[in-house]
């Protein structure tokens, strides 16, 4: 079987908007199971900007698309 999986910004995330170390591994160990399994598993998942915002300092969710993109470029390394 195969199987894509997508994850939103708040199923890993705490209630700051900051990753979620927990919710990360636990997705992880999910996965692992799943591929173990003999399943094909493609993981597509948001959240870039919400790991840029504190690596950058940022407690603000910004508006505009050019500090949102930048920050996303910042972000997508540490969620990855």
């Amino acid at each position: 079987m195969r199987a894509v999986v997508k994850i939103g910004t708040s199923s890993i995330t705490n209630s700051l908007g900051e990753l979620d170390d927990a919710a990360l591994a636990k997705l992880c160990d999910e996965l692992v199971a799943a591929r173990a399994a003999g399943h094909s598993v493609t993981l597509v998942c948001s959240g870039a900007i919400a790991a840029g915002m504190p690596a950058l300092g940022i407690t603000k969710r910004p508006h505009d698309i050019g500090t949102l993109q930048a920050i996303a470029a910042v972000g997508q390394p540490r969620l990855m």
